[in-house]
């Protein structure tokens, strides 16, 4: 009996083994790593907020925050990895939560179906955008997005385009109202917790992937210096286009689950205002770093829920410590902040 105990064990460890070893290198390298110890701590924090508490609009300030973690990630993804500036990523957020809310008030879908349609429709227009923004570069490529985001802000408040289909659609874009009363992912905040956490690590792991692998070694080299790339016989354009795809991928998931955790979606989230946010979270947090969102995020939706009683200085606050984190800490916190913890922890253990 021990004898085929001890067997299944070791049959056991030899299948981790091999599972490990089929991880990524890179991934391989990471796990020893401090950051990826305090990766894992973090992580094991989220996952016992709800210890904590289960006080709705406590747990609702945390799943706020990882939908804009998200959201930031795909901006930083874009700009921090591609070279791609956009300023107007909330296309991508706007279209997706539309997508989703409509899915899921008027044709009962379930909210996972809802949402992979809604991201798919954002890669969608990912491609609509990525094809004409290969003419343009630098600032022109940013203001260029920029003016799609608002040409869907006055689409959306329009309402209805399609008169002779009114009568069977209702009102095509719902107007200035937008689509409301939708449901959550679950009347449990505690389930709802754990899915958006659980669609948070898996989209920042896959954007981490994705960088850290031979395509995103292309993207980087377009980022760094994309006339030579081209020259080295590398599709530029194909891969450029792909990033937006992907960008408005996660963008778009982010999109969707911002519609259900505020139970709604109106023409307001066309605003170039959401695009600015995703720049400022990517800003403090450190700009192609990915997980440096995380932090951003933390920082945005904590302060922002301290600033309430001051909605009108809010943005005003945020713009100026926008311009200090450019000042003092222009590679964001994520740098910084780890290498004071490594220092702390190695000053404790004596080393």
């Amino acid at each position: 009996m021990n004898i085929n105990r001890g067997l299944k064990n070791m049959r056991i460890i030899i299948i981790v083994k091999k599972k490990i070893s089929d991880f990524p290198s890179y991934f391989r390298d990471w796990i020893s790593t401090f950051r990826a110890k305090v990766t894992i701590l973090c992580l094991i924090g989220l996952s016992l907020v709800p210890l904590l508490s289960q006080n709705p609009y406590f747990l609702g300030i945390f799943t706020t925050f990882m939908i804009f973690t998200i959201f930031a990630a795909s901006w930083d993804f874009l700009a921090g990895f591609v070279g791609q500036v956009s300023f107007g990523h909330a296309v991508f957020l706007g279209v997706s939560g539309y997508v989703t809310a409509y899915l899921i008030r008027y044709l009962s879908f379930p909210w996972w179906i809802s949402l992979m349609v809604g991201s798919i429709i954002a890669v969608l227009f990912g491609l609509i955008i990525g094809i004409p923004a290969l003419r343009l570069k630098g600032p022109y490529l940013a203001l260029g997005t920029l003016a799609m985001s608002l040409i869907m802000y006055q689409l959306f408040l329009m309402g209805s385009l399609a008169i002779m289909w009114e009568d069977a659609f209702g009102t095509l874009l719902f107007g200035a109202e937008g689509v409301s009363q939708i449901p959550p992912i679950s009347p449990n905040t505690v389930v709802e917790y754990f899915a958006i956490f659980l669609i948070m690590s898996v989209s920042l792991l896959i954007l981490t992937h994705i960088t850290k692998s031979n395509v995103g070694t292309i993207f980087k080299a377009i980022r760094d210096d994309e006339t030579g790339t081209s020259a080295s016989g590398i599709n530029t354009t194909k891969y450029k286009i792909l990033a937006f795809m992907i960008s408005g991928l996660f963008a778009g998931v982010a999109g969707g689950l911002f519609a259900m955790r505020f139970r709604g979606v109106n023409p307001g989230i066309f605003q170039p205002l959401y695009s600015f946010y995703a720049i400022i979270i990517a800003a403090m947090g450190g700009i192609a770093t990915i997980s440096g969102s995380a932090i951003g995020a933390f920082i945005y939706v904590f302060l922002g829920e301290i600033l309430r009683e001051t909605q009108d200085l809010s943005l005003l606050i945020f713009s100026v410590i926008l311009i200090l984190f450019i000042r003092f800490a222009e590679h964001g916190l994520l740098k910084p902040t780890l290498e004071r913890i490594q220092e702390l922890w190695n000053i404790l253990l004596g080393r």
